[in-house]
């Protein structure tokens, strides 16, 4: 597959785990509940920092790679207050321990071929809540960093 719109994709989150069960390879086997009415995904993936240095001899900034870090990711939903993958999100966000994701995207090819799938551990940093104005949808934004590696199996063409 070429490209993909964004229609189609789905969030779901698992239980939370231990600190020894941080390794996203095996969180496909987790029982998921999805996170209903997403909106948006924010992007997120592994990013290095810069580190700078200006030596005085010649004032010229030089810029090497540094420390990585997994980053965030906010997920803006239409807030439900009924729904199981909400409730979930929201109860994750009063907690410190780490929580799995998935995120599928409807990029397959064909109806024969599967979907990316992507799977991260983050800890919920907040849940909050956008009553908004007449004429939109009440939302709430899920605020999450990354404290996994991101694990990304992608799109495979099925015969």
């Amino acid at each position: 597959m070429a490209i993909a719109g964004g229609i189609g994709t789905r969030v779901y989150i698992a239980a939370a785990v231990s600190e020894t069960e941080r390794d996203p390879t095996a969180y496909a086997s987790l029982s998921w509940t999805e996170i209903a009415n997403v909106e948006s995904v924010g992007e997120f993936g592994t990013e290095a920092a810069t580190v700078s240095f200006t030596p005085l001899a010649t004032g010229v900034t030089r810029q090497l790679k540094g420390a990585t870090t997994p980053g965030g990711i906010a997920i803006n939903c239409g807030n439900d207050p009924l729904d199981p993958g909400q409730l979930a999100a929201i109860a994750a966000a009063g907690t410190n321990s780490l929580y799995p994701l998935k995120i599928v995207d409807a990029d397959g090819a064909d109806a024969n071929d599967t979907d990316s799938t992507v799977y991260i551990g983050v800890r919920v940093m907040s849940a909050k809540k956008n009553s908004g104005q007449s004429g939109n949808v009440n939302m709430r934004t899920f605020a999450c960093v990354i404290d996994t590696p991101v694990e990304e199996d992608p799109s495979e063409a099925v015969s």
